[in-house]
């Protein structure tokens, strides 16, 4: 409370040590010129000052202003203590009131943004309702109270022509003079204020590209005014001269700041209207008086509405100019903003950090939770990061790192252990993320950039297998060979697809009493080549394509279906075809196209599939059960399925993995699985298939131990589907 008390009297002394020097010095300089033999203010002058000082500190300023006022008034213009006290009264009230409609009108922060915020209310209520009451209580002073002669011609009545030139002179004060007051005692009050305004208003238009304009255009101002404010007279300079003040102050609107400008074009005013030889030039009454300032109110009142305009479309601009340079949801800078954060630094460390199964996790939680793990992550590393150094959004599951310095690896290294040992939730759920990156040193930018940054991502994805930090410059050959092997596997993928380059082979599924159907695998053909899929179905799990192949597969299927007749086949979903909407229906529509009866297909999916939480996987495959076709497990035992869950399995067909019957004649925990396995579907009533079997002993011991069907090379190897015709 002391501070507080001795902060408020500071400020009260120092407002007034200002009050007491800027009132008598800003009436001394008060411009002035004589009209038909009587002395006529053009800017009353200590007006500006007043509404500058209540913009400046507000109601703390009024005590000052009133002793102010009154010492100035004792000093300059004696009178009995109740007209003084009259005068004191006219001088101060109408500001003072202006400003308390500004405060109730605006609220707290009625003095704050005047540059860009309700222009409109501020030059009504300061700059013409002030003016106007200051006269009007004036006038209505000098009708009921009696004045000196010396004073008496600021409150009597007069034509009405020298009180609109009063008014006038008022108006020019309050409208002109007030902004440029304001930023000169703000920054003589507050020197940081003072540093400021020049990093932010004059370092800028000298800055590299508009020195040569502004030391120009400020050349041509001051050579104008110089010539305007000259004692000689000429009709030419009156006539020729002034209009092009105005003209070389409406060209820079859109060059200078707002207080820039309405600093520069105060003082150039002053120097117009107190040095008014040439100004004035032919105005010779009250009539001719009026107009010119009238003139000079309308262009003050253009150039501050353009100025604000201007300042708003030029903050309107940065804000879209930040938000392109800014991922919208993360809040991270992108990569626009690392193409010019290179500029700024061209030879710098960049790493990519990468977590390998974000992409699984997002489809799972939705696209927010890779936001939020974004987010985590940012918030990690920044007690990590020096003051340059910065995170970027890439699109995906990775970031882009800035490192500077020579120990780039062995910071990454840290990083990346940092980062995988630290737990990560989403909605109370922890998340199992892995960490890995990649680092190289930029150099070159446009296209040789951005096949660096492809490099580093394919990189990193190498990295974080192994949850390590791999360089670029020891590894760029690899980098190149296996990147542009990609990129050419995923053309050839494509065109696969969009041609149809899909072939069908069928291995027999057979049972104890002889009845048989088929499983279906696919190949795809590259320039007459048959591929594998241990080739294709990476590149399509990676780049999302998995709904588009298993729709062709299902098609071609269907296709060859026609010319079979009562066969039955099962086909493989990819995990990720059904968490897409419309997956189910679409494979209906297949069914529906094709006429073939459901009873003739199986589903089959994989075990992370029958057991995933999400809703859109459950809803898809339900529909197709619905539908009527039977949904197999495939490769069942390998994934992350427990007695809980499958107490709640619901499917026809249980597909036992092939590492289990593989060794189940010598490994007795093998034996053991399957057991468990066949009396789960006993309970269930569920249809057992065992896969690779490969020898008359396992076919024989799994028939005894209850399974349904075999699948294997001993039944049968996959044929071409071509050849079930045969």
């Amino acid at each position: 409370m002391k501070s507080k008390i001795n902060a408020s009297a500071k400020l009260f002394l120092l407002a007034l040590t200002f009050n007491l020097f800027s009132i008598p010095f800003a009436r001394f300089l008060s411009p002035a010129t004589v009209i038909d033999g009587n002395a006529i203010y053009l800017a009353w002058l200590p007006l500006s000052v007043t509404l500058a000082m209540l913009l400046l500190l507000g109601r703390q300023a009024i005590l000052p202003l009133l002793i102010a006022f009154m010492l100035t008034n004792v000093w300059m213009q004696p009178l009995p203590m109740l007209q003084s006290a009259i005068l004191l009264f006219c001088q101060l009230f109408a500001p003072v009131l202006a400003c308390g409609i500004l405060r109730w009108t605006l609220g707290k922060r009625w003095r704050f943004g005047l540059s860009n915020r309700h222009m409109g209310a501020r030059i009504f209520w300061a700059g013409f309702f002030a003016p106007l009451m200051l006269k009007v209580t004036m006038y209505l002073a000098g009708h009921y109270f009696h004045f000196p002669v010396s004073v008496s011609g600021f409150f009597d009545s007069c034509s009405v022509l020298y009180s609109i030139v009063d008014i006038q002179s008022l108006i020019c004060a309050a409208l002109i003079f007030t902004l440029p007051c304001y930023y000169l005692l703000r920054m003589a009050l507050n020197p940081r204020y003072a540093r400021r305004f020049w990093r932010r208003h004059i370092v800028p238009v000298f800055a590299q590209g508009r020195w040569l304009f502004t030391v120009n255009w400020l050349l041509a101002v001051t050579a104008l005014l110089i010539l305007l404010c000259a004692p000689f007279q000429s009709s030419y300079i009156a006539g020729y001269l002034v209009p092009l003040i105005f003209i070389l102050f409406f060209i820079v609107i859109n060059r200078f700041s707002y207080p820039l400008m309405s600093l520069m074009w105060g003082v150039s005013a002053f120097f117009l209207v107190a040095y008014n030889r040439n100004f004035l030039q032919g105005v010779s009454n009250a009539f001719a008086l009026a107009f010119v300032l009238s003139v000079l109110i309308s262009i003050t009142i253009c150039l501050l509405y353009m100025g604000n305009i201007q300042a708003r479309s030029n903050a309107i601009r940065r804000k879209w100019h930040n938000q392109a340079w800014q991922d919208p949801l993360t809040g991270l800078p992108n990569l626009r903003a690392f193409e010019n954060y290179l500029v700024q630094y061209p030879r710098v460390s960049v790493c990519c950090l990468r977590m390998d199964n974000l992409e699984f996790l997002s489809r799972h939680y939705g696209m927010m939770m890779r936001v939020h793990c974004k987010r985590m992550v940012t918030r990690s590393l920044q007690p990590l990061l020096g003051p340059e150094e910065k995170l970027f959004q890439l699109p995906g599951s990775e970031l882009l790192l800035v490192l500077h310095g020579s120990e780039a690896a062995a910071r990454l290294a840290y990083i990346i252990d940092y980062l995988n040992s630290q737990p990560f939730c989403w909605q109370g759920d922890a998340l199992d993320l892995e960490f890995g990156a990649a680092w190289g040193v930029i150099e070159g930018e446009g296209e040789a950039l951005h096949h660096t940054l492809g490099q580093l991502s394919w990189l990193s994805e190498q990295a974080c297998g192994a949850r390590r930090v791999l360089a670029l410059d020891n590894s760029l050959a690899t980098v190149s060979d296996n990147t542009t092997e990609r990129v050419m596997q995923l053309n050839r993928v494509k065109k696969a697809l969009a041609e149809g380059e899909v072939r069908l082979y069928a291995q027999p599924i057979v049972s104890q009493s002889g009845d048989r159907y088929h499983e279906i695998l696919a190949r795809m053909v590259w320039d007459g080549e048959i591929i594998t899929p241990d080739q294709f179905i990476p590149v399509i799990a990676q780049f999302n394509l998995s709904k588009r192949f298993d729709l062709l597969v299902v098609e071609t299927l269907f296709r060859e279906m026609k010319t079979l007749p009562g066969e039955r086949f099962s086909v493989n979903l990819m995990p990720f075809t059904l968490m897409q909407k419309e997956s189910a229906n679409k494979i209906l529509e297949l069914f529906s196209q094709y006429d073939i009866s459901p009873k003739l297909v199986t589903i089959e999916i994989t075990e992370q599939q029958a057991f995933s939480g999400s809703e859109i996987s459950v809803l898809n495959i339900r529909r197709l059960q619905e539908y009527g076709c039977q949904i197999a497990i495939d490769d069942f035992g390998t994934g992350y399925a427990n007695y809980e869950r499958l107490k709640r399995l619901e499917a026809d067909i249980v597909k036992i993995d092939g590492c289990f019957v593989r060794d189940i004649l010598t490994d007795p925990v093998d034996k053991m699985i399957v057991n468990s396995i066949c009396d789960l579907a006993r309970v269930k009533n569920l249809t057992l298939v065992a896969e690779f079997v490969e020898t008359e002993e396992q076919r024989t011991l799994l028939y005894k131990m209850g399974v349904n069907y075999l699948q294997g090379y001993l039944i049968g190897k996959p044929r071409p589907i071509e050849e079930l015709r045969a």
